[in-house]
C-alpha cells in the first residue's frame, strides 16, 4: 500500500528490528568476505615470483575474485534499495 508516496510497513516493530539486525549482519559478513578476498588476491599476486604460468594462474585467480566481489556488491546494493523502501 502506499499513502503519500510511502510505503506503509506491513511489519510490526519485532519483525523490522529482526529483519533489520539480519540485514546489518549480512552487510558486516558481506564486508568480512570482500576484505578476505582482497587481501587474499593481493597476497596471492606478491607472492608469485615464478614462471609465467604461476603468473597467470594468480591473475584468473584474482580475476575471478574481483568479479565474485562485483557480485556481491551488486546483490548488497540491490538489498540496501529494497530495504530503504520500507525504511520510506
Amino acid at each position: 500500500m502506499r499513502s503519500a508516496g510511502r510505503v506503509l510497513s506491513m511489519l510490526d516493530d519485532a519483525e523490522w528490528e529482526r529483519l533489520s539486525t539480519l540485514y546489518n549482519g549480512w552487510i558486516d559478513d558481506v564486508a568480512d568476505v570482500l576484505q578476505g578476498l582482497a587481501t587474499a588476491a593481493q597476497d596471492a599476486e606478491r607472492s608469485v615470483e615464478g614462471p609465467p604460468i604461476a603468473r597467470a594462474v594468480v591473475a584468473d585467480l584474482r580475476t575471478r575474485i574481483e568479479a565474485a566481489i562485483g557480485e556481491l556488491i551488486d546483490r548488497t546494493n540491490t538489498l540496501t534499495v529494497e530495504m530503504a523502501k520500507f525504511q520510506a
